[in-house]
């Protein structure tokens, strides 16, 4: 089975078109979003109808359940807030329909998606280092788990006597020994220092991960979200990838 993960999303429709061109090229089984569909960005409805239409599993992000009123946000910073807010006034019916439904984790074929992390799915924690690595390990089952949530590309190991590294690289045999948490990025606000959005390639016949990135117009992107009156730090923050 070869899947295609995304996550983070956030309304970014320019990213959206032009990962569509990119996957064109791709032979996959699956498509699969970790969360995060909306918020942030100004093409809110574009990006939900095209998940709702195109990916096999759908997972919820803290902002999607955030946008239906269906987790906390006394968390958010002030621009996520107003993000929020202007989002649930722009989302159509049917289209907040199909992020209430949601669900917050999903397991086959011997992977745990999650958008999150596994521990607490829905407090929504970061999973960022070896610290994290070795606490979230303990809560799933399976060899391998996909998360998002932190827009930045990280693989943690874990091996038989339950030491946990990290890693950072563009592609990853997976030894079937070892366990595993992939991050893949952010497709619509990268915050690892690379403004080009991410997602990630997993092979189960063949064991591999790749990170593949590519270049999107980025100024129509931002242009949108100062025409819409969203906070224009949300715009500037995508020109440096943090």
């Amino acid at each position: 089975m070869r899947y295609i993960i995304f996550s983070d999303l956030h309304s970014n429709l320019e990213a959206l078109n032009q990962f569509e061109k990119e996957i064109e090229t791709i032979a996959y089984d699956k498509l699969v979003c970790l969360g995060d569909i909306v918020g942030y960005g100004a093409d809110p409805n574009p990006c939900v109808e095209w998940v709702s239409k195109n990916t096999h599993i759908s997972i919820a992000g803290n902002h999607d359940w955030a946008a239906v009123n269906k987790t906390d946000t006394t968390y958010f910073n002030s621009y996520a807030l107003e993000s929020c807010k202007w989002t649930r006034e722009k989302l159509t019916k049917e289209n907040k329909k199909f992020l209430d439904s949601l669900p917050l984790d999903h397991e086959e074929e011997g992977v745990y998606w999650v958008h999150a992390s596994p521990f607490e799915p829905e407090a929504w924690h970061y999973v960022t280092s070896k610290a994290g690595g070795k606490r979230n390990f303990k809560n799933f089952e399976t060899p391998i788990c996909f998360v998002g949530h932190s827009h930045k590309p990280i693989i943690l190991e874990q091996t038989p006597d339950g030491e946990v590294n990290d890693y950072f690289g563009d592609s990853w045999e997976i030894k079937t020994e070892n366990r595993y948490i992939f991050n893949d990025g952010s497709l619509g606000q990268p915050r690892d220092g690379n403004t080009n959005p991410a997602f990630m390639i997993y092979d189960s016949e063949e064991k591999t991960v790749e990170v593949r990135r590519f270049e999107y117009d980025l100024a129509v992107a931002q242009k949108k979200i100062l025409d819409n009156g969203l906070p224009s730090y949300l715009a500037e923050r995508l020109a440096r990838g943090r």
